[in-house]
């Protein structure tokens, strides 16, 4: 049955499929999507590392042009399902990553790209597995465009700022917290805007994702205090990335030295 479905819902937009029909959050089809998506990163990461610099180069350019690509073919998907509307713009948090990936791999200022390719590991990644922890498209069969796209378009996201780190476009330091910070204030400032506006929810700020850890920061703090809470709790993942890069960097060093 469930084979079936997905292959009558392979294109169909979530309002085209019926209730019932999506996969199941941590049940098998999302562990299963979950292993493979680890095994490509870490054979990608492997493989990445013997590459030499200028394929690597190359590498880091494909990833960053294949995401707003990958971002357009979802786009002309929906539009040709008649179900492109206001709620479909790259406008997520994780959206960021077509405007800002090509900028980090084509950009040549050093300090641009140092410092956008830094929000990327200490936000963006976190993000994205957060995303792939906790998908807000379990409404689609795991065999559907939209859920496929997700899970991809995701998991590049997360390679991405690690390849980076690998060819040492950046050294992160948690010094420039303050910088990311801002950044991501303000672009919560103009897509709350938006949200307002158009009564939508990007970024999650006008209500959290049922069943995710969203969901009890908006319980815990309540909705006059939520989307202050969605900013401590930015700011708390960006310290324990950085401590895990500190922890892993100070790991390195003794392993060289010995």
């Amino acid at each position: 049955m469930c084979e079936m479905q997905c292959n009558n819902f392979f294109w169909a937009e979530e309002q085209d499929i019926p209730a019932g029909s999506g996969f199941s959050l941590w049940g098998k089809a999302h562990l299963l999507a979950l292993a493979v998506i680890a095994l490509v990163i870490v054979a990608l990461t492997v493989w990445f590392g013997k590459l030499k610099s200028e394929k690597q180069t190359v590498f880091l350019r494909i990833i960053a042009i294949a995401l707003p690509i990958l971002e357009v073919v979802r786009i002309v998907v929906l539009c040709l399902d008649g179900r492109m509307g206001v709620g479909h713009l790259p406008l997520h948090l994780c959206s960021l990553a077509i405007y800002i990936y090509p900028v980090i791999a084509f950009y040549p200022n050093e300090k641009v790209r140092g410092f956008l390719a830094e929000f990327s590991l200490i936000t963006l990644l976190p993000a994205s597995l957060s995303a792939l922890l906790f998908p807000d498209w379990t409404m689609y069969p795991l065999m559907n465009f939209f859920s496929l796209h997700s899970f991809i378009w995701h998991g590049l996201q997360i390679a991405f700022p690690i390849h980076c780190l690998m060819v040492k476009w950046y050294s992160p330091n948690v010094r420039n917290l303050w910088k990311n910070t801002l950044f991501l204030l303000a672009g919560g400032v103009l897509v709350g805007l938006f949200d307002s506006r158009m009564s939508c929810n990007y970024w999650f700020l006008r209500h959290p994702v049922p069943d995710t850890p969203l969901e009890w920061i908006y319980n815990i703090a309540g909705a006059k205090w939520y989307v202050a809470s969605l900013l401590l709790l930015s700011i708390l993942v960006n310290l324990a990335v950085y401590a895990v890069y500190y922890l892993y960097a100070n790991h390195s060093s003794k392993k060289i030295e010995r």
